[in-house]
């Protein structure tokens, strides 16, 4: 194949050379090493735990932790869990971790096609490219929580909605379906709630583009009711079958004790944040593009801000692409605060705004690297960006003289590749900039996070469950090997313990538990720290001696009885739990 024979080949299948780009991208982004690492504590571990119950005893409705019934969350990501288990024929960090790739996955490609469909080709994969490579995404791309499924529905439900004031009118009904389609899977996957978002942002984005046709348009029987017919058939029946099953115990735990609490919640715990909890959280997830989307919300107040109104009485009077921008701000807007009105709030929750950032990011980035447009502003974002990047290789330097548990070979390694890979992409984009390189410049970003990727599942994050997991691992694996139950004294769940160990964990709390508390013959976990009150109550032989935990046995109550108050205490925690989660 000569010369030019392969460059009339590459522009006849242009578009399918570059989706075969985007998916090799997909691939290093989310799937490459996903099992070079054990499920992190927490979360990943507890809902590996649940999807591996659900895989071994065949029953995909009733959900079980650690065996107690877990209702605080509908069963759609467990059941996207159990399938692949049962494809893969075992549970393992691979087959626990794909369904969250392939979600990640679609998410990147849904955003291409709907900048394809709303302006060009280009468009779309530049949006693709800034959703993949955003910080968070990477992480939850790579991570067996609920968070990625949940922001991919979301998405999905409201760009479809969003959609049907773009297409033709033949193909409206299909769109509005797809909508209240992926509504139901949203319920299904984190509860009633999910609606909120989508509902109130086609909502406003259809009172900005309609007026006074708005509700007409949204309520047409058309789309209305065969809509309303699949989402109800989607979201209703497993919550039906649970009240059927469990009556008021389901009601109690899963709507008014996991769901109400998001707006309603009185629990005083680390949960809970101020309302602009998530500013700071969005600045580090939405890295490193974070720069220049600061850039573009400066060249905005700059020359558009004053336009807003008129953006807004003129909708129809735009451009397809200027109305776009216009509905993906009051997704982002809409999004941002519904999220920052939650009583509880974690860092994973803000991932269903990085699609409208993306979508409005890629714009700025377009009309840079095709139309010659924001020039300087991406210049500068650049250089600020640069400049964090020097700090954070600093810090990096640094980090082993004040923190002593990184003070080992394997960090080295780290400091070392990391040191080299935020200088070369300094050099890179520093080139790109001297030489008017746009494209070049554009492309050293998501570059620099591909390989990111691949080094924190290679050695950043096996690094990281080592530190903080290895003793835990090693202690459930001897329980496992001596056929021992585990009880776990004086520290939260660590649901590791359950998932590696292969059995259910007696967890004590951090209250003094006393002797009917710890069954006999169970190997005991506590914490390897000074002044442990566990050693006044109780003797025991110690099995193995780690930094941060001491695994023992024959433990031995020294008969020391606890006052009436404490003995109150005690059996009212008791009888709250079981209350709140009986055991199977």
């Amino acid at each position: 194949m000569n010369k030019e024979t392969l460059i009339e080949f590459v522009k006849k299948h242009r578009e399918t050379i570059a989706l075969i780009a985007l998916l090799c991208i997909c691939y290093f982004l989310f799937f490459c090493s996903m099992g070079n690492y054990p499920l992190f504590d927490a979360d990943e571990a507890r809902y590996g735990t649940i999807s591996r119950n659900m895989f071994l005893s065949k029953e995909y409705l009733t959900m079980l932790l650690n065996g107690e019934f877990f209702f605080d969350k509908p069963p759609l990501f467990f059941w996207t869990e159990a399938l692949s288990c049962m494809i893969f024929g075992k549970a393992t960090e691979i087959t626990l971790r794909i369904p969250v790739a392939l979600s990640a996955t679609f998410g990147v490609f849904m955003t291409y096609f709907l900048g394809k469909r709303i302006a060009s080709k280009r468009y779309g994969m530049i949006c693709a490219l800034i959703l993949a490579t955003g910080c968070e995404y990477i992480i939850l791309g790579r991570t067996a929580v609920i968070d990625m499924l949940y922001a991919v529905v979301i998405a999905t439900t409201v760009f479809c909605g969003l959609y049907t004031l773009f297409c033709s009118e033949n193909y409206k009904k299909y769109f509005w379906w797809l909508s209240y389609i992926f509504a139901g899977f949203a319920v299904l996957t984190k509860g009633p709630v999910s609606v909120l978002i989508p509902a109130l942002t086609i909502l406003i984005s259809y009172a900005v583009a309609k007026r006074e046709k708005a509700l007409k348009e949204i309520f047409t029987p058309l789309y209305f009711i065969p809509g309303l017919v699949f989402f109800l058939v989607l979201s209703l029946p497993w919550h039906i079958i649970m009240y059927q099953q469990y009556g008021d115990f389901f009601l109690r735990t899963y709507f008014k004790a996991r769901h109400a609490e998001y707006f309603l919640s009185t629990i005083q715990d680390r949960s809970r944040q101020p309302f602009y909890y998530f500013i700071p959280v969005f600045f580090a997830a939405f890295l490193p593009w974070i720069f220049s989307s600061a850039a573009q919300v400066v060249m905005y107040f700059k020359k558009s801000v004053k336009n807003t109104r008129s953006y807004i009485e003129k909708f129809n009077d735009l451009q397809p692409i200027s109305q776009f921008m216009v509905v993906n701000f009051i997704f982002f807007a809409v999004a941002f605060v519904c999220l920052s009105c939650m009583c509880i709030k974690r860092p994973a929750y803000i991932l269903p705004v990085m699609f409208p950032a993306a979508m409005m990011l890629g714009k700025f980035w377009f009309d840079y690297t095709f139309k010659d447009e924001n020039e300087r502003a991406v210049n500068i974002s650049t250089l600020v960006m640069n400049f964090g990047l020097i700090i954070s290789a600093a810090a990096l330097l640094v980090a082993p003289m004040y923190i002593k548990s990184l003070q080992v070979p394997e960090f080295f390694a780290i400091q070392i590749f990391g040191l080299v890979v935020i200088f070369a992409f300094i050099i890179l984009n520093g080139f790109a900039i001297f030489k008017d390189k746009k494209l070049v410049h554009f492309l050293s970003i998501p570059l620099f996070m591909i390989v990111l990727s691949i080094f924190f599942a290679k050695a950043a994050a096996p690094f990281i469950t080592n530190l903080e997991q290895r003793e835990l691992m090693k202690f459930a694996k001897i329980a496992k090997e001596h056929n021992k139950n585990i009880s776990v004294w004086g520290m939260p769940a660590k649901y590791s313990l359950v998932f590696y160990g292969g059995k259910d964990i007696n967890y004590t709390g951090t209250i003094a538990p006393y002797s009917y508390d710890i069954p006999s013959g169970d190997y005991v976990i506590i914490r390897n720290i000074k002044d442990n009150s566990f050693d006044k109550d109780y003797n025991y032989e110690i099995i193995e001696k780690g930094k941060d935990y001491i695994l023992v046995k024959n433990v031995v109550c020294k008969n020391i009885k606890p006052d009436k108050k404490t003995l109150k205490n005690l059996k009212r925690l008791q009888f709250a739990k079981k209350r709140r989660h009986p055991r199977v």
